[in-house]
């Protein structure tokens, strides 16, 4: 009996809380309207306060109250975890508003909404490179803002994201070897301008480890008249990756690469010599 009264009294409050929020959303005064907004986002009641926020929007346009009901409409969209109709939000707030109180704040969190957005690496990684560029755009305008840290801290992550994918595409082509073509070549390639283009990436090393492999490989699986120079261009990497990680984890698979390459390569070495003396 007392659980069923206090479940009769839950619903009562639930459903006067919403017949009260409806007249507030029906009360023609925009004003009160967002003078309630502010207080349900002070309450962190989100959705609330975007609902009325975006029911002035129109009648506050190119108003200093416009650019404030903006800004609470799209912080309440992100504190709701919903980036993508924030960025909608933000993206109006920029436009109208460049020099805007709280322009800072936006090109920050136009940025994060995507960082927000950023997919597994597997799959595409379309937000991870807009937020990237969106970093940069507010490092450009604020290089000491208050979110600059933040934003570099993630702007690097969002490029390590990208290199871990380019790195599983180094990794594919490797396991495809001469499958329907020189995958080895293909793998050599995407490493290395991978690598270039993320020279400080905490990947750098498998990448360059991988250029190795594949290089030894497509040597090993070459045909006979391509396999000496093959063995050399595999050598010179090996010096290049245990000059530039003389520590690395591989360095005994690469030691074995080396050894195995240098072998054929002083087998026939010699004989190609005098070969071309002769």
């Amino acid at each position: 009996m007392k659980l069923r009264v206090l479940y009769i009294l839950g619903l009562l409050l639930t459903l006067s809380s919403c017949g009260g929020f409806t007249k507030i959303q029906k009360n023609p005064d925009a004003d009160f309207r967002f003078g309630k907004a502010k207080e349900y986002y002070e309450k962190k009641k989100w959705m609330d306060c975007a609902l009325l926020c975006e029911s002035v929007l129109q009648q506050y346009r190119g108003t200093e109250k416009g650019e404030e009901a903006l800004y609470y409409t799209y912080m309440s969209y992100i504190n709701n975890n919903d980036p993508s109709i924030a960025r909608t939000y933000i993206k109006s707030y920029v436009k109208s508003y460049p020099r805007g109180q709280h322009i800072e704040n936006a090109r920050y969190n136009l940025a994060y909404c995507y960082y927000l957005e950023s997919p597994d690496v597997k799959l595409d990684q379309e937000p991870s490179i807009a937020a990237i560029e969106e970093f940069d755009s507010y490092l450009g305008y604020f290089p000491n803002g208050e979110n600059a840290y933040l934003a570099k801290e993630m702007k690097i992550e969002m490029e390590e994201k990208l290199v871990e994918k380019e790195l599983l595409n180094v990794k594919l082509y490797y396991n495809l070897g001469d499958y329907q073509g020189n995958n080895y070549l293909s793998s050599v390639i995407a490493a290395r301008n991978t690598k270039k283009k993320y020279p400080q990436s905490r990947y750098c090393e498998e990448l360059s480890f991988y250029v190795l492999k594949s290089l030894y490989k497509q040597a090993e699986e070459s045909v006979e008249s391509k396999q000496l120079d093959r063995y050399i261009d595999a050598v010179d990497e090996y010096h290049s990756f245990t000059k530039e990680y003389p520590e690395s984890k591989w360095k005994a698979e690469a030691d074995e690469m080396y050894r195995k390459s240098q072998k054929y390569i002083d087998k026939y070495l010699p004989k190609k010599k005098a070969e071309k003396d002769y």
